[in-house]
């Protein structure tokens, strides 16, 4: 018999995502080992869900090859069609009619 899963993910995303797409700042991924320690804690394998901002991160991918080097989380991809390249204007206000969502 297996057993049950229990999944915790973590959308790693910018700081003022929905606020200022034109200048989007990720000082919490220097948050996220404080995150892990508490899951390591507890025995807790968290799965931290990527997106392209915090993929580009120097804190981020520092943190990431940590966690996968020692076993202790996953890493996923977590697409923003918005804000992940391609990023050439299709319209005259891609942030309002998003045309890159059907991309993806």
């Amino acid at each position: 018999m297996h057993k049950p899963a229990f999944l915790i993910t973590i959308d790693t995303e910018g700081d003022n995502l929905w606020q200022k797409h034109d200048s989007i700042t990720t000082e919490n991924a220097r948050y996220l080992p404080r995150f892990q320690q508490l899951c390591e804690k507890y025995g807790f394998k968290p799965v931290y869900l990527t997106n392209y901002e915090m993929a580009i991160d120097p804190a981020y991918i520092e943190f990431a090859k940590d966690v996968i080097a020692r076993g202790t989380a996953e890493i996923g991809m977590h697409l923003h069609a918005w804000n992940s390249p391609p990023t050439d204007p299709l319209t005259d206000d891609d942030w309002r009619h998003k045309p890159y969502l059907i991309e993806y």
